[in-house]
């Protein structure tokens, strides 16, 4: 089963999109990217799917912070924020993010197909 980490500080969203993709993923939760290193320090994603703000630190510190070492860098990311229309995908390519999605009209059935194919 493909492991997910989704990288998401709305608790309620978060919740309710796990509850939704575990029927077919591993997913864990991480609210904040302070955190995320100690996730990944015990557990290896396949892919984080992650929105473009959260708090202080957005996302885009974090994915250049993780190019940064041999076994973060080739994370597969798909963002998924309302900042989507804003983010040019060649400009996160770099990051190794594969898809940028707006999660305000994204359907869930695209989500999946999107996350499956990251993850094949």
């Amino acid at each position: 089963m493909p492991k997910i980490l989704l990288l998401e500080n709305d608790k309620w969203f978060a919740e309710s999109l796990k509850a939704t993709l575990q029927a077919d993923f591993e997913v864990k939760i991480c609210r904040s990217p302070e955190k995320v290193f100690a996730i990944l320090d015990k557990w290896r994603p396949d892919l984080m799917l992650a929105d473009a703000v959260l708090g202080e630190k957005n996302l885009f510190m974090l994915l250049n912070e993780m190019q940064s070492y041999v076994d973060t860098r080739e994370i597969k990311t798909i963002i998924l924020s309302v900042s989507a229309p804003r983010i040019d995908p060649r400009d996160v390519v770099i990051f190794n993010v594969k898809k940028v999605l707006d999660k305000a009209t994204v359907e869930l059935g695209e989500l999946k197909k999107e996350i499956l194919r990251c993850v094949e």
